[in-house]
């Protein structure tokens, strides 16, 4: 019998160990790297999203403190965010239905600034200090004198607004925004 006797290979280099600046690799590499790069400035060029579209995220990292995270979710009842630049505004505040004995607590960022007021077709001020930031404003409904509660609200003539009836019990929640 004859022994057969294994004649060693030769080695190839293997494809990967090929020199980083082969044509190869640049053809690849920095294309890929170029999308990478793009991909990564397109956030630099969409808009910023304003308070009234992205609430949640401006009242969790809100300056005044406001940590109520259900708020952002709280009925509103057709009330609408405001904006104001001063640091005191005076919150006005109607009954924009029939004047018949409907009666709200207004808090602002957790202090009460008027309780059991009655709203009256003539408007009520209350002068309001505003944090930086959001400050949001609950509307509590005390007494509905019928028909349910309803009001209308100005903010040192920065927007009107006015809101669907809201039941006794029931808080209408909105921000004043301070720029």
């Amino acid at each position: 019998m004859t022994q057969r006797t294994q004649q060693p290979r030769s080695q190839k280099p293997h494809k990967l160990s090929k020199s980083l600046s082969s044509p190869d690799f640049s053809k690849f590499v920095l294309p890929v790297l170029a999308v990478l790069a793009l991909l990564g400035t397109a956030n630099l060029f969409r808009p910023k999203p304003t308070y009234q579209t992205n609430l949640k995220d401006l009242e969790l990292r809100n300056p005044s403190g406001i940590e109520n995270q259900a708020a952002a979710e709280a009925p509103r009842y057709g009330l609408r965010d405001l904006e104001a630049h001063e640091q005191q505004v005076n919150l006005i505040l109607w009954d924009n239905g029939a004047e018949d004995g409907d009666f709200v607590t207004v808090e602002v960022n957790g202090r009460v600034y008027a309780a059991n007021m009655m709203l009256r077709n003539g408007a009520n001020s209350i002068p309001v200090a505003l944090n930086p930031g959001a400050n949001l404003v609950k509307i509590h409904g005390i007494r509905d004198g019928g028909g349910g509660i309803t009001l209308a609200a100005d903010v040192s003539n920065q927007g009107n607004m006015t809101n669907a009836p809201f039941p006794v019990g029931a808080t209408a929640m909105f921000y004043i925004i301070r720029r």
